[in-house]
């Protein structure tokens, strides 16, 4: 009972610090880009026309005044409705063309999360990339924090244990794989990517990272179609029947099945199922 309350006395807590920090947010300027000296890492950001509102105005607010001379790039994702789309894009290019440190790839059909991460990699000009969801929150004290947490020496790494917002780097690429692309929608493309760094012998490092807030937005509305199948309310449905079509798993140990963190599970490979390089040109 005891800890019940603590972890609701916590959770209340915290909320209240975030209506502080959007109240101080929505009084600071407009953000004023600068020319992009960073040569350390960049930011990438998925997001799509029904987050643009809500999620994606405050962001990129928040992002070009906390990163000013850092390459931001955005991932414009399509939607199936092209009035929508077409609206949509010419209102969010207006916007980010006020940025010079920020540059954005357009795409008027839903494209695959996969794809998109990686034209953000692709699309860098460092080494390391940080790819961040578009529901996220950040506090003014998000870079001095993220920078102090040691992320930056490793070659990838998650930040507060989420695919959410991770950091990515060409030498993973390169020994790794890209995201595998044959997974059409959102969902489980994290899980593959884990289960390739471990059975390649690769550990990505978990980082606490404060100032930052993952909001979780359920979606109801995805770019592919209507009436989008889904798994667990917010994957897509088709995704899963590719990754169980690439990997067996199971709750019990057994010969040539390895554990993996992010199913909490072990997995194995299903033959002819190997990922494919995407882009071999820029390996």
């Amino acid at each position: 009972m005891a800890g019940k309350f603590i972890r609701l006395a916590k959770h209340q807590l915290s909320n209240l610090k975030w209506r502080f920090i959007d109240v101080a947010w929505k009084s600071k300027p407009s953000p004023v880009a600068k020319v992009v000296t960073n040569t350390i890492y960049s930011i990438g950001v998925v997001t799509y026309v029904n987050r643009y509102e809500i999620h994606f105005l405050p962001l990129i607010k928040r992002l070009v005044t906390v990163f000013p001379e850092t390459q931001i790039t955005i991932a414009i994702n399509g939607y199936y409705d092209a009035d929508i789309q077409k609206e949509y894009l010419a209102k969010i290019t207006g916007l980010l063309k006020m940025y010079q440190n920020v540059n954005f790839i357009t795409y008027n059909t839903g494209q695959s999360l996969s794809k998109l991460w990686n034209q953000l990699i692709i699309h860098s000009k460092t080494n390391k990339t940080f790819i961040f969801n578009d529901d996220i929150k950040i506090a003014s004290s998000f870079r001095t924090k993220l920078e102090a947490s040691g992320i930056l020496d490793e070659p990838c790494g998650l930040i507060n244990a989420s695919w959410s917002h991770f950091l990515m780097s060409n030498k993973i690429i390169k020994k790794n794989g890209w995201f595998d692309e044959r997974f059409p929608g959102v969902g489980y493309e994290d899980q593959d990517y884990e289960i390739r760094l471990v059975l390649n012998g690769i550990t990505i490092k978990d980082f606490k990272v404060g100032g930052l807030k993952n909001l979780v937005f359920k979606t109801t509305d995805f770019s592919y179609g209507e009436n989008v199948e889904t798994d667990f309310e917010k994957y897509s449905s088709d995704n899963g029947k590719v990754f169980f079509k690439k990997w067996k798993v199971t709750q019990v140990e057994e010969k040539g099945f390895t554990w993996v963190r992010i199913i909490q599970a072990y997995a194995q490979p299903i033959e002819e199922m190997e990922t494919p390089n995407f882009y071999p040109e820029i390996n």
